[in-house]
């Protein structure tokens, strides 16, 4: 049995991978307090991914992850 490769990991968990044109474009901010909803659901799923991420690659000086990297164009991140 061969291991995957930390990006085949990375993709299964969600995560988008250098290729992916959404790492290349700007995001959109958010304008609060109109879109506080979107701004909290945006935060969720990014939490949720961590989670997800954590569970598979323990991150013993932390982890970020930014909204583009789960296929999300908005400026958000969480550390």
């Amino acid at each position: 049995m061969t291991d995957a490769r930390p990006s085949d990991t990375m993709r299964a968990l969600g995560v988008v991978q250098a290729e992916a044109s959404i790492l290349h474009q700007p995001t959109r901010p958010f304008d609060l307090p109109a879109e506080q909803e979107t701004a909290k659901q945006v935060l969720d799923e990014l939490f949720a991914a961590a989670a997800r991420v954590g569970q598979a690659h323990p991150f013993a000086k932390g982890m970020g992850l930014a909204a583009p990297q789960i296929g999300i164009d908005r400026a958000a991140a969480i550390v």
